[in-house]
């Protein structure tokens, strides 16, 4: 008997790839270029990351999910610090960019747009789908370590205090801690993770109480 896994289906990293080169084309027509950079450099590594590392072995260990949705929730916070200090327009500011870029804009495509696909990723990483694994890689290396490290470029930039600088440090240790998981686990041979309770085997029928014969 053969010990080798069977090749995975391609399929899933030639959508998640076209559809990354819609969202780069968006990016770069439409965002400040700054912003719009740190997407296209964020999704690129999420993809090549995802397809190298983890495209074979989707999530399973709840260890992990938990921390990518720990994860989102303090993104969540980061960017209410983001939106009350005005970054879009800060931002604006400080690469005098031509192209506006308005509250209302970062409010619909970051948190709100960008938030849903967050959770459905998490919903979808349950059942292993491969799609929503890669939204995993995105958040970890985009939304969270890059993101992060950029928040502590900015104030040096601009010599002081940058929306979302007091935030910054946790969103990247957590990001850190999921990208430390996801490559941890896609080192774990399939048959050594731990089964979930649900997935559990039943007690032997032996054990179970046999009605007495009249």
């Amino acid at each position: 008997m053969s010990s080798t896994s069977p090749e995975p289906e391609k399929l899933s990293a030639v959508v998640v790839a076209l559809l990354l080169l819609g969202l780069f084309a968006w990016a770069l027509l439409t965002l400040p270029i700054p912003p719009a950079i740190i997407l296209v450099v964020a999704g690129t590594l999420a993809w090549v990351g995802w397809v190298r590392v983890g495209y074979a072995h989707p999530v399973r260990s709840r260890k992990v999910i938990a921390t990518y949705l720990c994860a989102v929730s303090f993104q969540l916070i980061h960017m209410a610090e983001e939106y009350t200090g005005g970054f879009p327009h800060e931002i604006v500011q400080l690469f005098h960019s031509s192209r506006p870029w308005s509250e209302r804009s970062f409010l619909l495509t970051f948190v709100f747009g960008f938030g849903a696909l967050w959770v459905l990723a998490g919903a979808g990483a349950l059942y292993q789908v491969r799609i929503a694994n890669f939204m995993l890689w995105f958040y970890a290396l985009g939304a969270g370590l890059l993101n992060a490290v950029a928040h502590f470029v900015f104030p040096v930039l601009k010599g002081g205090y940058f929306p979302g600088l007091y935030t910054a440090l946790g969103h990247l240790l957590l990001s850190a801690l999921l990208l430390y998981l996801l490559v941890q686990e896609s080192r774990e041979p399939a048959g050594s993770l731990r089964p979930s309770a649900s997935r559990r085997p039943l007690p032997d029928r032996a054990r179970r109480p046999t009605s007495r014969a009249s």
